[in-house]
């Protein structure tokens, strides 16, 4: 009778919210949204810094606001909140480590979601109380992203879709992709919990990344797309209540695509493809990586070179020295060290089987794949960045290490998401 009596005070604190908390996730989303969106926007070099940049402003000032009076730290986990605790403390180490007051390096921090310094504050999100409001406004959040993307393709398909492949277009379709869309497949991973009309709109959503990613030859964005969709099938697969239904609709719609995807390369002629074919059997790492490993000496391999830490590189056309590696892990020991890389994997592993082997609910479980969805990412792709990837891994954590949400039922899940149709 305790523990069913500690359970439903647990869920009536996790149900309830009052207008004040509600405005406060309002204003965090949109501030995000706001900053993101015109971040995204000026990398296609044709919209005017003087007034977007000023948005990112406005849109930070949101974040910070909103945040003060959402953060309510309320650790369900010993384990979690020391090692969370010196994460963060590392993260801050790194971060001033390369702080100037300097105007563009200020600018670099708080304008640059991709090379900046805002990412190392994301995991704070943890600290959010955690409630089903915020986590029902995280799926709209991430449907508005959708639109939007779907949105800047439309506006900027020209650049986006070009023939003759160059940096900027290149650059465009990652940030397009990686900023704003991909995460519809976090809708995917929790198909239970939305109307059929927003899951097909995520479907679609990603099968724009993919095209994308077959144009401008983006290997990496291709895997994590690919990834992504073999991951939404298991939940797909292992949710259904028929599993020979389920089974055979999945592969059914594995055949089809495969048997496309040879028609296409064999019969289309298009110069995207066969850039696709050329980029495929194409090594662009190894020579980046084999300067890292050279350049980077004793104590750089534990500690690192702070934020702004670079390397030897003078494969690069803009220089001797690089300060980003796309290999994603190696990216954090150049700017954290090992300290960095450990601290990260000794939460986040922990949380992957606390979310997929102690939970009743497949809203933990689509958390844990999508921890293990961007860890795996970190070797082909740049995910430790500011955006709603990065975002959901920390919200992510929060869920595996509260076991209340880990003890809700599915069936009561479901119905507090589950709209009625």
């Amino acid at each position: 009778m305790e523990k069913v009596n500690k359970y439903n005070a647990s869920l009536k604190e996790f149900l309830h919210y009052d207008r004040y908390e509600l405005i406060a996730i309002n204003v965090f989303w949109l501030g995000f949204i706001a900053y993101i969106a015109s971040s995204t926007i000026l990398s296609t070099k044709e919209m005017p810094f003087m007034l977007f940049q000023p948005l990112q402003l406005l849109g930070l000032a949101a974040i910070f606001a909103s945040s003060a009076y959402l953060l309510k730290p309320n650790f369900e986990s010993e384990y979690f909140k020391i090692f969370f605790f010196l994460f963060t403390l590392w993260a801050l180490v790194i971060l001033f480590r390369g702080f100037s007051f300097n105007k563009n390096v200020l600018k670099l921090i708080f304008l640059n979601p991709w090379f900046g310094g805002m990412f190392y504050l994301v995991p704070l999100v943890v600290l959010f109380r955690k409630s089903f409001l915020l986590y029902k406004k995280l799926f709209s959040a991430i449907i508005l992203l959708s639109v939007i993307f779907l949105l800047f393709s439309i506006m900027f398909r020209g650049i986006l879709t070009e023939v003759i492949p160059d940096d900027l277009n290149r650059s465009v379709v990652e940030y397009f992709t990686k900023s704003l869309g991909i995460t519809a497949l976090f809708i995917l991973f929790t198909h239970m919990y939305h109307s059929k009309t927003k899951n097909f709109f995520a479907f679609v959503v990603i099968v724009v990344v993919l095209i994308l990613g077959v144009i401008r030859a983006r290997r990496g964005l291709l895997f994590m797309a690919g990834l992504g969709l073999l991951m939404a099938g298991y939940i797909y697969f292992i949710s259904a209540k028929s599993k020979l239904l389920s089974g055979t609709i999945l592969l059914a719609l594995l055949f089809f695509a495969v048997i496309g995807g040879v028609y296409v390369f064999l019969n289309v002629e298009m110069e995207a493809l066969y850039y696709l074919q050329d980029r495929g059997v194409t090594d662009t790492r190894s020579g980046i990586e084999i300067y890292f490993y050279k350049d980077m000496q004793g104590l750089d391999w534990i500690i690192g070179r702070g934020m702004r830490g670079e390397y030897y590189c003078p494969t690069m056309e803009s220089g001797n020295y690089r300060g980003t590696v796309e290999t994603d892990y190696l990216n954090m020991i150049l700017k954290g060290g090992i300290i960095n890389l450990v601290l990260l994997l000794v939460i986040l592993i922990p949380a992957i089987f606390l979310g997929l082997f102690s939970s009743k609910n497949y809203l933990t479980k689509a958390f844990a794949l999508w921890i293990l969805f961007w860890l795996i990412n970190t070797h082909p792709s740049t995910v430790q960045v500011f955006t709603m990837n990065y975002f959901l891994v920390w919200f992510g954590v929060g869920v595996c290490y509260s076991p209340f949400i880990r003890s809700i039922p599915e069936e009561k899940m479901k119905s507090l998401f589950k709209p009625v149709e």
